[in-house]
Parts: C-alpha cells; structure tokens; sequence
C-alpha cells in the first residue's frame, strides 16, 4: 500500500511539473540568434572558380 502511494505521489508531482513548464509563456517564445559579421562554418560561402572576371553579365 505504501509503495504505490509513493509511486502515484511522485507520478503526480512530475505531472504537475510537466503541466506548469507547457504553460510558461516565456518557453513560447525566443529571440533568434545574431548574425555573425564574418561568416564562418560549414555554410560560408565561397567563391566559385572563374567568377572574379566575370561581372555578372555576357559578353555580346
């Protein structure tokens, strides 16, 4: 008898806990991150070959 009003007790203050956290309104929202001024990492872009002579246009 002990042992399973342990186990509801603590079921039901994890629960509570559950519930109060999804109801925080400040989880609901977050600032996105800022931009960094010199891009670094695996999404840098880079130069493609032969594209510094070129201005963009074709030559007619």
């Amino acid at each position: 008898m002990v042992d399973n009003f342990a186990i509801a007790v603590s079921h039901l203050l994890v629960a509570i806990a559950i519930w109060r956290l999804t109801w925080r309104a400040d989880l609901d929202h977050e600032d996105p991150p800022a931009r960094d001024e010199v891009a670094t990492g695996f999404f840098r872009s880079k130069p493609r070959p032969g594209s510094a002579d070129r201005k963009g246009g074709t030559d007619a």
